[in-house]
């Protein structure tokens, strides 16, 4: 008896690098931002403590993962959440 296959892991959108320096490049050229899953417009999440953003659907929730871009190139840095500030509630 053959193997089974292991199921298929779907597409998360927004999920390579490759996706985000897209729609990065988009913005930057002053160009809105859709959500691939609803066609809402996308605004920029900063934590500029960290230095990092990511893009999030203002409809659905959908997010791309936190990414620095430089002139090292993009880095994604994953869909953790920021770090609080300093003198935050909480510290």
């Amino acid at each position: 008896m053959a193997d089974a296959k292991p199921p298929a892991v779907p597409h998360v959108p927004l999920g390579t690098v490759e996706e985000v320096k897209e729609i990065w490049d988009r913005f930057r050229s002053g160009a809105s931002v859709a959500c691939p899953a609803d066609g809402v417009a996308m605004a920029l999440a900063v934590d500029a403590a960290v230095g990092v953003y990511r893009f999030v659907c203002t409809q659905c929730g959908l997010s791309s993962p936190w990414f620095e871009s430089g002139p090292g190139g993009m880095h994604l840095r994953g869909y953790a959440q920021p770090h609080p500030r300093s003198g935050s509630p909480g510290d």
